[in-house]
C-alpha cells in the first residue's frame, strides 16, 4: 500500500470516529452528581443504586467493599442508619477519556452524624470512575472515599 493510500485511510477512519463533546459529557456527570446528592439528602438508597453499574463497586472506609447493586444498596442503607446522618459531596475535577469513555470524578465530601460520644464531623475526598452503558448512559463503576481526619 502506498503512503498516500495509507494516509487517506487514516484520515478517513479518524473522520468516522465519533466526536466527543467533552464539555457536554462533563456537564452530564455534574448533573448526575447533583441528582445523586439529592438522593443522598433524601436517604433514598433505592435511587442511589441506580447511578451504579450492575457490577459496580462502593468502597467505604472501614467497611468491606460492596460489589453489585444489591450490596451497594445495602451499604448505602446502612449509612443512612447512622443517627441524624448528613452527607454532602461534589466534584472538584471531572475528566473524560480522549475516546469519550471512561471518565473520572474527583471531589470532596462532608459527613456528620450523632455518635455515642456526641456529634461526629468528617470530611475527606473521593474518586468515582464512570463508564458508559451501551445506551450511552453514565454509570458508576467504582466509588471510593476516605477521610482527611487523622486515625484515632
Amino acid at each position: 500500500m502506498r503512503a498516500t493510500h495509507l494516509t487517506a485511510m487514516i484520515l478517513f477512519l479518524a473522520a468516522c470516529a465519533p466526536a466527543v463533546d467533552y464539555a457536554a459529557e462533563e456537564q452530564r456527570i455534574r448533573d448526575l452528581d447533583q441528582r445523586w446528592v439529592e438522593a443522598v439528602a433524601a436517604g433514598d438508597a433505592a435511587t442511589i443504586v441506580t447511578f451504579y453499574a450492575e457490577d459496580g463497586y462502593f468502597m467505604a472506609p472501614n467497611q468491606p467493599q460492596a460489589h453489585g447493586r444489591e450490596a451497594i444498596q445495602a451499604a448505602w442503607a446502612g449509612l443512612f442508619q447512622l443517627p441524624n446522618a448528613r452527607l454532602t459531596f461534589g466534584p472538584t475535577e471531572i475528566g473524560i477519556a480522549k475516546a469519550g469513555d471512561p471518565a473520572y470524578d474527583i471531589g470532596t465530601y462532608n459527613l456528620a452524624f450523632d455518635g455515642p460520644a456526641g456529634r461526629v464531623e468528617d470530611n475527606g475526598k473521593y474518586v468515582v470512575v464512570w463508564e458508559k452503558t451501551d445506551a450511552g448512559e453514565w454509570k458508576v463503576l467504582a466509588d471510593i472515599f476516605n477521610s482527611n481526619q487523622p486515625a484515632p
